[in-house]
């Protein structure tokens, strides 16, 4: 129990002195096996070891699929097919931003990249149309984290990874939580535009406008039904649906002559980066999770938290907390990594559906993601806007909330995630 303490204590003190969150984890873990009289040689072994994995090359082609078809200027176009659907309505400008994230999250599956494209297009807009920028940064960061949650989703491939279970029941069980919290942004937004006025004036769209929006945004749309329904149908593994997602996102840039080929080379080593930014991780965190293994970390929390507390639901509130907590220091790509095998334990032990429970946490170790002061998606957000961190954090509890509360309606109605996960069969 003592070098478990000792090591989450130094991951946390090594990130808040300002080590990158890759090294921090590399040098507690490789300091945690040195220290338990084993070869530095184990340390690259795990390194090599945590990513050596087929189903794992699924992340690398999703993420260029998504670079592919934004340099198709798809990202626009999903735009604009949000703005005809909800540019009716007061405060649109918000409902665009998160009905946008929607669209392009079912593209890319990746809440980091979900803010990076819909960031720099809604947010100067929202600022210049009269919304603060404390309130653009919120909306951005929270609509972004639906992006791991809907389907394809590059967080439930980590977790298939890590626990065996279904890409597709998983890909489908975290459908109705992302619509879920895309409600529930959405009118937290309409509230707090009455409010603060924002939008009063609605830009209302005609059937023609809407139509049009459609089918201009018909190809980009087709990624996720590709990818969806291959796995589910059993066409595809995740791999194979991240492989078709990317030859039919450059036969679609080619054919429609929306990708030059002389952008090739720039969209391949933006997609390379972003992979790497993630693979990175990964690969280190299986040290310290071998580090986690011997000394026998899961059986501590099964003991003490599964079996210490035993009402399964308190006891699942409990992690949550604690998960919520480190998400405040940590990426919830490394949360993933490190906890998706205890958490899944944890909740075999207390009788919870293996799906259920793997949705779940994905949903609340996700919420870290807009947090401070790691909180990734929010980083983000805030530098595009060139906001301070603190200052955004105010404005965004109501729409943490809204993901807290989804997350706590997951925990309470299974059949919220088991319904639509058995429609993977």
């Amino acid at each position: 129990m003592l070098t478990v303490a000792l090591c989450f204590l130094g991951l946390i003190l090594l990130i808040v002195l300002g080590f990158p969150i890759f090294v921090a984890i590399c040098l507690v873990g490789a300091a945690a096996t040195i220290a338990s009289g084993d070869s530095l040689m184990l340390v690259v072994t795990n390194i090599f070891g945590g990513i050596d994995s087929f189903s794992l090359m699924a992340i690398p082609l999703f993420i260029l699929a998504g670079y592919v078809m934004t340099e198709c200027n798809i990202t626009e176009r999903l735009v604009d097919l949000s703005d005809a659907l909800v540019g009716r309505f007061r405060g649109s400008l918000g409902h665009v931003n998160i009905l946008s994230s929607m669209f392009f999250a079912s593209i890319q599956g990746s809440g980091v990249a979900t803010t990076a494209a819909i960031g720099p297009i809604m947010i100067p807009p929202m600022i210049k149309q009269g919304y603060d920028k404390d309130y653009a940064v919120a909306v951005t960061a929270s609509a972004a984290v639906i992006g791991p949650i809907i389907p394809p989703s590059i967080a439930m491939i980590m977790f298939s990874y890590y626990t065996g279970l279904s890409v597709a029941r998983l890909f489908l069980g975290g459908l109705i939580p992302g619509i879920l919290v895309g409600l529930g942004l959405m009118t937290v937004n309409a509230v707090y535009c009455r409010i603060r006025g924002y939008d009063a004036v609605p830009r209302p769209h005609g059937i023609k406008s809407v139509l049009r929006a459609v089918v201009r945004s018909l190809g980009g749309l087709m990624i996720p039904v590709i990818i969806v329904a291959g796995i589910v149908g059993g066409k595809f593994t995740p791999t194979e649906s991240g492989a078709a997602a990317v030859i039919y996102g450059l036969i679609y840039g080619l054919v429609s002559r929306r990708l030059k080929l002389k952008r090739l080379p720039a969209v391949l080593i933006g997609a390379a980066r972003t992979t790497a930014a993630v693979m990175i991780i990964l690969a280190v965190s299986k040290v310290f999770a071998n580090v986690m293994v011997r000394a026998q970390f899961q059986r501590i929390v099964v003991e003490q938290i599964a079996g210490g507390i035993g009402n399964p639901w308190l006891a699942t509130l409990t992690i949550m907390v604690f998960l919520i907590f480190l998400g405040s220091f940590l990426d919830p790509t490394v949360l993933i990594t490190m906890f998706a095998t205890t958490v899944a334990a944890v909740g075999a032990k207390l009788g919870f559906d293996p799906v259920h429970y793997a949705v779940l946490m994905a949903i609340t170790m996700l919420l870290g993601a807009v947090t401070p002061p790691v909180g990734s998606m929010l980083f983000v957000s805030c530098s595009i806007a060139r906001l301070p961190i603190e200052q955004s954090v105010r404005v965004l509890l109501p729409f943490f909330a809204v993901l807290l509360a989804v997350a706590v309606a997951v925990l309470f109605f299974p059949q919220l995630v088991l319904i639509p996960a058995g429609w993977a069969g």
